[in-house]
């Protein structure tokens, strides 16, 4: 690690960085963000290094020094061998080196033995590390020499010390091999994870604001605008929210220029229409008996074109704009009462609509508007095209946080392969029985676009006794009307 760290540092004070980058594959706009990421990684690299290692030399100092009863007993036989060189007693001083569980000697200040023992090369070679007795043991060395002091008695000129070869089970290592593995593991993840927060800050921050401004524009907002978020120090975010900014002002003008035009189409069509109605109201004065019947017919086929250009130019709306939504609170039972106030100068004779009541009072929070445009179009629907003797019985649920109302008529169904294209624009499944009734395909299309604007959905299917039922489920609260 040592020798990682002075290679790194050295390559530095070189400035080797700046002829790096020669061959690294630096390109375009972004060739300065690719350096600087390089360089970040280069300076977590070196400085996971630098403070993994200070780190750790603090915690071994702590933990990997001898055990207070370890230095007691070292401690000890110290002052059995001061006693033995008090006496003189060379050959007792060496017989008891041989005694003891360590190797040890007594040596002088050239390193020769004392008691004139052979001392083993490899205990030679590690005199040069020798350890005193407090400092930490190290994990290197798996038998460290220690080194005790010791007052000469035979020469005062020439100081002792005591030697001791520290046997494997006693080197505090042994004990925390486990912890000090995990030290280190911690040491660098933390390390790590604080250098990664600093880059992902960098990183991060800026694609937040082009993730939030993607997500405003593709629901509808289309002024949305990130380029002042950003600096022009930071070039390559700079440009790229920039372009950004002009993807989104392009696609704004492109949906004003459709919405005018569906204006102008929308006026050029009505106004004709406006003078074909008042031409044939003049006409219908002055008409014989035989002519009511077709200006009748030329009216409502008027009429129908009126109808027409407003359902295509609500379904346009719904599709293709952003629509602020006006939520309120309000009950079922209050949405029930109206819409069948509302609806019942449409039934026939022999038609009836059956919407169950809830046994409990069941508020939802959401556009009143859209959601009663919706139910009414699909009992239009019903009405108009399961027969002049159906029955549409109506019926709410709550599910968790979802409130669902199936729609189900007595009519002969559809196929089950057009089931899927139900809800598309323009889908007439019957073209006969269609023209006799008016329809163009659109009401069901709104119905959709309208549910999915509340953020619900909408389905249909067959009824097992014949029929058809559509269901339309939508959550009880908008959980953010700005963001549809």
């Amino acid at each position: 690690m040592v020798i990682t760290i002075i290679i790194i540092t050295r390559l530095t004070r070189m400035n080797f960085m700046k002829p790096l980058s020669m061959f690294l594959p630096f390109t375009g706009l972004f060739s300065r963000l690719q350096f600087k990421l390089f360089s970040y990684f280069a300076i977590s690299l070196l400085a996971i290094l630098l403070i993994a290692t200070a780190i750790e030399s603090v915690v071994l100092n702590q933990l990997l020094t001898l055990p207070s009863a370890t230095q007691d007993h070292l401690q000890r036989l110290a002052n059995e061998a001061k006693a033995l060189l008090e006496k003189n007693d060379i050959d007792g001083l060496a017989k008891w080196e041989n005694e003891q569980d360590f190797t040890l000697y007594i040596l002088d200040k050239d390193q020769k033995s004392v008691s004139h023992r052979k001392m083993h090369p490899h205990f030679v070679f590690k005199l040069q590390y020798m350890r005193r007795l407090q400092q930490p043991m190290g994990d290197r060395v798996r038998k460290p020499l220690i080194g005790i002091p010791l007052f000469d008695t035979i020469n005062s000129d020439s100081p002792l010390t005591l030697v001791v070869q520290l046997n494997a089970d006693l080197h505090p290592a042994q004990q925390l091999s486990g912890s000090l593995w995990l030290i280190r593991t911690l040491v660098g993840i933390t390390v790590l994870f604080l250098f990664s927060s600093l880059l992902g800050r960098y990183l991060i921050r800026p694609l937040t604001h082009l993730q939030m401004g993607t997500k405003a524009l593709a629901s509808g907002q289309l002024t949305t605008r990130i380029a002042h978020h950003f600096s022009v120090k930071e070039p390559e975010f700079y440009h790229l929210a920039t372009e950004f900014d002009h993807m989104a002002e392009q696609l704004q003008n492109s949906m004003q220029n459709q919405e005018r035009l569906l204006r102008d189409v929308s006026h050029e069509l009505r106004t004709p229409l406006a003078r074909q109605e008042i031409a044939l109201h003049l006409l219908e004065k002055q008409a014989t008996t035989e002519q009511i019947p077709l200006i009748s017919r030329f009216k409502d086929q008027n009429e129908q074109m009126a109808k027409l250009i407003d359902s295509i130019l609500k379904f346009s709306r719904l599709n293709n704009a952003y629509i602020g939504l006006n939520p309120t609170s309000f009950s079922i039972d209050s949405l029930r009462e109206q819409i069948l106030r509302d609806i019942e100068f449409e039934v026939g004779d022999n038609q009836s609509i059956q919407w169950v009541e809830q046994d409990e009072d069941i508020w939802l929070y959401t556009d009143s508007s859209y959601l009663i445009s919706a139910i009414e179009n699909v009992l239009r629907n019903a009405l108009k095209y399961a027969g002049p003797k159906c029955i549409v019985k109506v019926n709410g649920v709550v599910v968790e946080e979802t409130f669902r109302l199936d729609f189900q008529d007595n009519g002969s169904g559809i196929n089950e392969d057009e089931l899927i294209s139900l809800f598309n624009p323009f889908t007439r499944l019957d073209e006969a029985r269609h023209s006799s009734q008016g329809g163009y395909g659109l009401g069901l299309a709104i119905v959709k676009q309208s549910i999915k604007l509340l953020g619900g959905e909408v389905s249909a299917r067959n009824n097992n006794d014949g029929g058809l039922c559509i269901s339309m489920s939508l959550p009880l609260k908008l959980k953010d009307p700005n963001s549809v």
